[in-house]
């Protein structure tokens, strides 16, 4: 364990992040038991790595970069193509926000694994283009064009079932 970081500091990191990692996951996955096994294998192997970590300000990005290799390796040994299960909705929304929210999200969940993990690493983790870079190990300009290619498409797909009307 490196000076400064302790198991408290670790936790209440990866607490802070929980949400946005279970999104990255169930959007890479479209599983929710192969999403909570692929988050406690990045939580493990961050943690028994965390002195290879070299600014902590860059863990968001570092522990991403691991979760989205740990769900690749799932899709690798179990090959799935199995539909997304229904996330949880926040409480007090009204039905048209939640019929809106699902229907962005289950067409954000139909684009193309590439367009679809920038998509949400950006607009769900506000992450910069540079952490997703780092992330999916990319150019920062393949991060950009798949970022834009995804919104065009969003786009028509979403003018196809008449959402913004």
């Amino acid at each position: 364990m490196r000076k400064g970081i302790d198991n408290a500091w670790f936790s209440r990191k990866t607490g802070e992040l929980a949400n946005g990692m279970y999104v990255l996951a169930v959007s890479i996955l479209k599983n929710e038991a192969d999403a909570e096994d692929a988050i406690q294998n990045a939580l493990l192997l961050a943690y028994r790595n965390l002195d290879k970590l070299r600014m902590f300000d860059k863990f968001k990005p570092w522990l991403f970069k691991i979760l989205t290799n740990e769900c690749y390796k799932i899709i690798n040994a179990r090959k799935y193509s199995d539909d997304i299960e229904n996330i949880s909705l926040e409480a007090g929304e009204s039905c048209l926000e939640t019929e809106t929210k699902m229907t962005l999200w289950e067409t954000i969940n139909s684009l193309p694994d590439d367009y679809r993990t920038v998509t949400v690493l950006f607009y769900y983790e506000d992450m910069k283009i540079t952490e997703i870079a780092s992330v999916l190990n990319v150019s920062e300009d393949t991060v950009k064009k798949r970022l834009s290619r995804a919104r065009e498409k969003l786009r028509r797909l979403l003018d196809e079932e008449d959402f913004y009307e």
